[in-house]
Formats: C-alpha cells, sequence, structure tokens
C-alpha cells in the first residue's frame, strides 16, 4: 500500500493551497481530483482585493473600481475605492495553483476518485493510499466530510449561465426576486460572461424563472446552465489526523457567496496545524468573525420577508451617500 504524510481530496483552491505550503515545508503530499481537469467547478470566479494576496494579477480577467448596484428603486454607480473586485476564470485559477504546488513538490492525480474513507487509507479507484493526515477539500458534498459523520443543514444556491454575450460592467442585484433570492450578479470575464442570481431558498424553479428573466430582460445570450448547492454549515475543520477546508468545512459566507478567499485562506490554515499541532489559527478565527456577523444579518433578514425589501430599497441608497458609513460597514462584514 503507498502511504503519503498527507492526502487531500479535491484540487480546489483550499486543496491546492494546502499541499503548496505543506510541500514547501518537505511533507510528502498526494492531492486527489476527481475531475480529469483542473478547475472545472462552478463559480461565479469574483475575487476581491483579499485574495491578491494569494493570486496574480497576470492570470485576471478583468479589475472593476466601480460596480452598478440595481434595486426595485433605481440603480446606483457605486465607487469601490480601495476595495476593487476582480473576476478570474476558474480553469485558469486552478491550473495555475496546481502548478505552483507542484513545483513545490506536490504530486496531483486528476480521474482519481474517492469511494471510501477509513480509518488510516483512503480508497482511490479502487487502489489504497494510506495517510497519516487526510484533508477533506472536496467541496461542499465532501467524502471526508461524510466520513466523520457531520451533517450538512445549511446551505445556499447558486445558479448562472456562462454567456457569450460580453458586458462591460461589475453588475449587482439585490432586491426579493419574486420573494425568492436576495442576490443577483454579472460579472464580466474575458471572452465570456457570468450572470447568476443565489440565496437560501428550496424554491429552484422559481429562481431559474427569475434568472431567465433577468437574460431575457438585458438580451444575454443563455448560453450554459449551471447550478450548486454551497455549503455553508460550519461545524469545525480539525478532527484528530482529519481537515476540512474551503466548502467542505462550511467556510463560505452565506451572504455574498464569496468562498474563493475562504478556501484558500482555510487550505493554508488547516496545512499551519499539519505542519504545527499548536498553531492558533489566527486566520480562520478572523474568518469566522467575519461569518458570524454576516449571518446576524441573514437571520435578521429570515425574521420576516419585508425586512430585506426595506434594507434593499430604503437603507441602502441612504447609505452609499455615506462613504465613510459605508466603509465602516464593509470593514466590519465583508462585503467587497
Amino acid at each position: 500500500m503507498e502511504k503519503y504524510d498527507t492526502v487531500i481530496v479535491g484540487a480546489g483552491p483550499a486543496g491546492l493551497r494546502a499541499a503548496r505550503v505543506l510541500s514547501e515545508a518537505g511533507r510528502d503530499t498526494l492531492v486527489l481530483e476527481k475531475n480529469r481537469t483542473i478547475g472545472q467547478t462552478i463559480c461565479a470566479g469574483g475575487l476581491t482585493v483579499r485574495d491578491m494576496d494569494f493570486v496574480p494579477k497576470n492570470i485576471v480577467d478583468a479589475e472593476f473600481n466601480y460596480m452598478l448596484l440595481h434595486t426595485a428603486k433605481g440603480s446606483y454607480d457605486v465607487d469601490l475605492g480601495s476595495h476593487p473586485v476582480f473576476t478570474v476564470d476558474r480553469e485558469k485559477l486552478g491550473q495555475w495553483m496546481a502548478k505552483e504546488a507542484q513545483k513545490a513538490g506536490t504530486e496531483i492525480r486528476t480521474a482519481s476518485r474517492v469511494g471510501a474513507v477509513n480509518g488510516d487509507h483512503i480508497i482511490a479507484n479502487d487502489e489504497k493510499i494510506g495517510f497519516d493526515h487526510i484533508v477533506g477539500a472536496d467541496g461542499s458534498n465532501s467524502i471526508v466530510r461524510r466520513s466523520l459523520d457531520i451533517s450538512v443543514d445549511k446551505t445556499v444556491i447558486g445558479i448562472q449561465y456562462i454567456s457569450k454575450t460580453l458586458r462591460n460592467d461589475l453588475e449587482v442585484y439585490v432586491d426579493d426576486f419574486k420573494n425568492v433570492l436576495k442576490y443577483g450578479w454579472i460579472f464580466p470575464h474575458r471572452g465570456f460572461t457570468s450572470i447568476g442570481v443565489g440565496g437560501r431558498t428550496r424554491k429552484g424553479a422559481l429562481m431559474r424563472r427569475s434568472l431567465d428573466e433577468l437574460c431575457d430582460k438585458l438580451s444575454i445570450e443563455k448560453t450554459r446552465f449551471e447550478a450548486a448547492r454551497i455549503n455553508i454549515d460550519y461545524k469545525g475543520f480539525v478532527f484528530e489526523d482529519r481537515f476540512l477546508a474551503g466548502d467542505a468545512a462550511g467556510i463560505a459566507s452565506g451572504l455574498t457567496g464569496e468562498g474563493i478567499y475562504q478556501a484558500i485562506l482555510s487550505g493554508e490554515e488547516v496545512a499551519k496545524v499539519i505542519l504545527d499541532k499548536d498553531y492558533t489559527c489566527p486566520g480562520i478565527k478572523h474568518l469566522l468573525k467575519i461569518k458570524n456577523r454576516q449571518e446576524s444579518i441573514l437571520r435578521i433578514f429570515g425574521m420576516n420577508r419585508y425586512i430585506p425589501h426595506i434594507v434593499f430599497n430604503n437603507a441602502v441608497p441612504f447609505l452609499l451617500k455615506k462613504r465613510s458609513l459605508c466603509r465602516m460597514i464593509n470593514d466590519k462584514y465583508n462585503l467587497v
């Protein structure tokens, strides 16, 4: 039986960042990815300025210093100031992160599906592989998380079209969208556009209809449809010799849907814990502080269906006139 110091399940941003940090420290690290191509995942590809500590600008598709914010009461130009938003092709990001991990010494196997996680080994493509540590970086439907018997009780749904119709502006929609969702986006990329909607709802068909109507209204071609359920149910990330990172840990934002930064940072933090069991994880602690603040907003929104409508259509236009207050709120809640 082959054996590695650390086996990482999933070659997304969390798994690849963890692999790079571990390999740079000299640890024998294997990454197993179920898909044949790294980076083929459902994602709008939005990055904030926080991500740029980890992502080189030369792989970014576009940078936006302002956005168009649409509410039921009107549209607003929002100056993002020192918090620009970027877009990146997820496959391009994945390929770059994989190369960096491999340069550090990581072994990556694609088309390698993990079927079971046992006490000291996994079964991948009917092959037994041993480990001292295992990292579940395998997304919202994580087999590593299931092996720990940790349920997923809170999720958000994101649906999008990858469209051939090119757009120039970063646009965000906030409204109740027929009481189904709270957030919509148009993210321009190099050669395509992501247009999507997301929120906590069980009314997937109505959400799809809302997205179709938005595309038709804006004459955006519905080229390729994608949908994903995102785990936001964080219940820990260290379980003796087993670890969870990124969406497997449920660390994504339920308020904004942001997940790439959380994935990369949590992957790095997991690697540091493996290298030093006394590491105190300041990065994860900060992420969780912000996540808890954001979820307090979601709880308020959930009290009454009219609350988000009032906030989006009355409070938001007022706040946009108060730049210092907007900065303070963004610093507290990490909205962009």
